[in-house]
């Protein structure tokens, strides 16, 4: 399995290269869609662990976009990159596609899209990027390792007091029936979701990011890496898995106290965090 940190054995000849594609948006154009707090901060650490964990590719490029970058997070700078990254990698190549920033489900077509700054709701077919888009580029790439990891879905205003919740359908169902899908067409194709289904993913203050690129950052910056210093697909996800069950956790205990609290002063507005929030791995065996 290739690991992350440090390319695979190859013949001498060959040059695999690190592909990254990032991604992340703050504040959105259209005024039904929430701003976020750590999106653009989560895409800005990302990127700088990324550098630092894959200083043993010979090559690497790194196309990024956040609200505070010189080319900002819209849907045509972020398509040209997509396309312009599979039609140029190699079969030894890795691709990495990170997203940070609201997903949604289209009601009428029941497809999943992601949301770049000037997404509007009203008209997602338009100007939101479609996740099969996205994988067929994939699909048709002659990358034979890719890497997909979506950070989507924020709550948007989480604090631990409660959370605001979005009108819109979550697109996790879709998202994670999409990557199985393209999961089991490629053995080298795997995916990292902030949540499961049914789920949220959430930013914390104390955090500075959402929880599950915040541990994203601390497994590439060496906590995930095994004896030798290589970071593997797997043990990335275990170390997020569980980083991430433990700090809501955590909060749920503190939470506990809080409602406790305000039980005895007779207030029954409680606040609450999910038990589980899954980085969720799709795999083929």
């Amino acid at each position: 399995m290739s690991p992350i940190a440090r390319p695979s054995s190859r013949s001498k000849a060959s040059t695999p290269k690190l592909w990254m594609l990032l991604v992340g948006v703050k504040g959105y154009n259209d005024t039904e869609i929430s701003s976020l707090n750590y999106s653009a901060e989560d895409c800005q650490g990302l990127g700088s662990a990324l550098i630092e964990a894959s200083t043993e590719f010979t090559q690497t490029e790194l196309k990024i976009y956040h609200d505070y970058a010189s080319q900002l997070p819209v849907l045509e700078n972020v398509r040209n990159s997509l396309q312009q990254i599979t039609t140029a990698a190699q079969p030894i190549d890795t691709i990495l596609f990170y997203f940070s920033g609201h997903g949604i489900l289209e009601p009428n077509t029941g497809q999943a899209f992601l949301c770049l700054a000037d997404t509007q709701k009203s008209n997602l077919g338009n100007t939101g990027l479609a996740v099969q888009e996205v994988l067929q580029l994939l699909s048709n790439c002659a990358s034979q390792s890719q890497l997909v990891w979506l950070d989507s879905c924020h709550s948007g205003g989480m604090t631990l007091r409660g959370a605001m919740q979005e009108s819109w359908l979550s697109p996790t169902s879709q998202l994670v029936k999409d990557l199985q899908q393209q999961a089991s067409r490629s053995k080298g194709f795997y995916a990292l979701l902030s949540c499961d289904t049914n789920q949220l993913s959430w930013e914390f203050k104390e955090l500075g990011h959402g929880v599950f690129t915040y541990y994203l950052i601390r497994g590439l910056k060496g906590e995930a890496a095994d004896s030798q210093g290589v970071i593997y697909a797997d043990s990335l996800y275990r170390y997020v898995y569980h980083q991430t069950l433990q700090y809501i956790d955590k909060s749920n205990q503190q939470l506990r106290l809080i409602n406790q609290q305000k039980r005895n002063k007779g207030d029954n507005h409680l606040g609450y965090i999910p038990v589980f929030i899954l980085p969720r791995k799709i795999n083929k065996s």
